[in-house]
């Protein structure tokens, strides 16, 4: 049995907390903006969150009852965490509720697509899913390059299984994350 079973609620709050702080330090990686040309904005900042958050929670989601459990406080910790930014940012508080409804959605979508991008057999799903999402700001569809959208793309499949080979507990209990460890090799 997993230790973090036994603890309290606040326990796994504090658990998700850490978990959605690793995201985000991931997601903020100087690699993702500067190499790989995603746009350094609101959106494309929101995206690596998301893009993070889906490998984190897709491997949750698969751990078990338990699991599955944390995997829906990250989620309300995250969109907490979206509230509270996009206060900051100055929108009024009548638009926040909007605001962060069409975050959860985006989210949820993403969700779904990556997950069937990565089950899919071409490996071209996941490029253009990512070309929608990650890149979806992007004025011009040709400044995208496409060597950024398949290292890209070779990031997420790695970091996705290396989360599914990892054994949940390193993550819930031992802090260590899935992330892929040699991004600049893959440029």
């Amino acid at each position: 049995m997993l230790i973090w079973l036994r603890k309290p609620t606040h326990q796994q709050r504090d658990m998700a907390e850490r978990l959605y702080g690793a995201i985000v330090a991931q997601a903020r990686q100087p690699f993702f903006y500067r190499d790989l040309a995603v746009p350094d904005t609101v959106d494309g900042r929101f995206d690596m969150i998301l893009l993070h958050a889906f490998v984190v929670m897709l491997r949750l989601r698969e751990g078990g009852e338990a699991t599955r459990e944390l995997s829906q406080t990250l989620y309300d910790v995250m969109f907490a965490d979206m509230d509270r930014a996009v206060r900051e940012i100055g929108i009024g508080d009548l638009s926040v509720k909007k605001h962060i409804r069409r975050m959860m959605k985006a989210f949820n979508g993403r969700m779904a697509v990556y997950e069937a991008a990565l089950a899919d057999s071409d490996p071209a799903a996941l490029t253009e899913a990512l070309r929608r999402n990650v890149y979806g700001t992007v004025k011009e569809a040709q400044a995208i390059a496409p060597e950024s959208l398949k290292v890209l793309a070779m990031y997420l499949r790695e970091t996705a299984d290396a989360a599914r080979a990892m054994p949940v507990e390193m993550m819930t209990v031992g802090g260590q994350m899935p992330w892929a460890q040699d991004m600049k090799k893959a440029a």
